[in-house]
C-alpha cells in the first residue's frame, strides 16, 4: 500500500508501534511532496492527507513543517552515518569508506542529489546552513584528515590541496547520480542498489591511480 493510498480512522495520538509508523508514514509523505515542489508551497494539510493522519500529527511529531523538513534531511544522514557504522569514530574514513557508502546512499535514495542541489545551491536561509551543517558534521572533517594523513605519510602527492581533494572525489562520486538518465540512457550504465558498487570501485581506483600507464608498465593486451 502506498503512502497516498493509507488512511487511518483513529486520528487521535497514536502509541507504541503505531506512533512509529505513523512517524515514519509522515516522513515518506514529506519526501514526496517536498522533492516536487518548493517549501513554500507544501502545505500541512496535503503532507498529513497523503500519510492518511490528522494535520496536527505534524506539529505533535516534528513541531511544524520547517521540523518536518529537517526531520527528513536528517533522516538521510542518519542513514548515512549508519552506512559508516562498522567504522569506529576515531578511526580514518579512507576514500574506499567514502565511495562505497555515499555511492550505496544515493543508489537506495535517488532523489537526494537533485535535493541537495536545489536547496544548497539555489536557496539560502536557515534550511541551507541546517543541511550545510549536517554535511559537515557526518563525515567531511574524518576525510579531510584522512586525505592529509595520506599526503603527510607520502602515500598522495605533497603538492594536493586537501579541500580541492575532496571536492573532485565528491564530484565523481554525485555526478552520476545527478546525471542519471543520460547515464542509463546513454552510456547504458546501471545505478540501482545492485551495481552500484562497480561504480564505487572503479571511482577509488580513478581517483587513487588516475588514468595513465605507469611508466614502464607497456600496454595492456
Amino acid at each position: 500500500m502506498t503512502a497516498t493510498t493509507r488512511k487511518r480512522n483513529n486520528l487521535g495520538r497514536p502509541a507504541g508501534k503505531d506512533s512509529e509508523r505513523v512517524r515514519a508514514d509522515l516522513l515518506d509523505a514529506a519526501r514526496e511532496h517536498f522533492l516536487s515542489r518548493e517549501f513554500k508551497a507544501v502545505s500541512i494539510r496535503r503532507i498529513a492527507e497523503t500519510a492518511g493522519v490528522n494535520g496536527a500529527m505534524v506539529n505533535y511529531y516534528f513541531g511544524g513543517k520547517q521540523g518536518l523538513y529537517m526531520a527528513m534531511v536528517e533522516d538521510l544522514f542518519q542513514r548515512l552515518e549508519a552506512s559508516l557504522g562498522e567504522l569506529d569514530r576515531d578511526s580514518e574514513l579512507t576514500v574506499a569508506d567514502f565511495s562505497r557508502s555515499y555511492c550505496k546512499l544515493l543508489a537506495e535514495n535517488p532523489w537526494w542529489p537533485n535535493f541537495f542541489v536545489r536547496e544548497v545551491l539555489f536557496s539560502e536561509g536557515e534550511t541551507r546552513e541546517a543541511i550545510i551543517d549536517k554535511f559537515r558534521s557526518v563525515f567531511a572533517p574524518r576525510l579531510l584528515q584522512s586525505i592529509q594523513a595520506e599526503i603527510s605519510a607520502g602515500h598522495f602527492r605533497q603538492d594536493l590541496n586537501p579541500g580541492l581533494t575532496l571536492l573532485s572525489l565528491m564530484a565523481m562520486t554525485i555526478f552520476p547520480f545527478l546525471a542519471k538518465p543520460m547515464v542509463e540512457q546513454i552510456l547504458q550504465l546501471s545505478l540501482d542498489e545492485t551495481t552500484v558498487g562497480v561504480l564505487a570501485a572503479h571511482n577509488t581506483k580513478l581517483f587513487l591511480h588516475g588514468v595513465e600507464v605507469a611508466a614502464g608498465a607497456g600496454a595492456q593486451s
